[in-house]
């Protein structure tokens, strides 16, 4: 019958760790956080490059409809023109927004999908590794 030691009882319990393992697996989440951060940074940049296109297409409208006319009817007719340019720019702009969200999300739900099951692969193999580990010592115990 084997004796335990204390040495030999704390050698065993650092052999059954899978460092490793537990490498693999925070590597795997560090490289999600990593992708995770260039799409909501991507995501972040469309929408500012989407309100800085907006702006400025209604700044030029302001400026259109602020110039002066030979007529006192053309400014009605200024005003209807530009009551129309910016509906146009705020559907545009809502409808980019709309599809940079619908992109950004789409791509986070395929990224947590795929992380997902590579943290739960390599925490099974981590985990039967252990086990084995576990077995192993038993067997060596008895």
């Amino acid at each position: 019958m084997a004796t335990q030691t204390k040495k030999t009882a704390t050698t065993d319990a650092q052999n059954l760790l899978d460092l490793q393992g537990y490498q693999d697996v925070l590597k795997t989440i560090a490289n999600m956080n990593e992708r995770m951060a260039s799409i909501t940074i991507q995501a972040g940049t469309r929408a500012t490059d989407v309100s800085s296109e907006a702006a400025k297409e209604a700044f030029a409208n302001v400026r259109d409809l602020t110039g002066v006319r030979d007529e006192p009817a053309e400014y009605g007719k200024a005003f209807t023109e530009f009551a129309q340019k910016q509906t146009e720019l705020f559907t545009r702009t809502v409808q980019a927004f709309a599809t940079d969200m619908q992109k950004a999300s789409s791509e986070t739900s395929d990224l947590a999908s795929k992380a997902g099951e590579e943290i739960t692969t390599k925490v099974t193999k981590s985990a039967e590794s252990a086990a084995q580990k576990v077995k192993t010592a038993a067997s060596k115990a008895a």
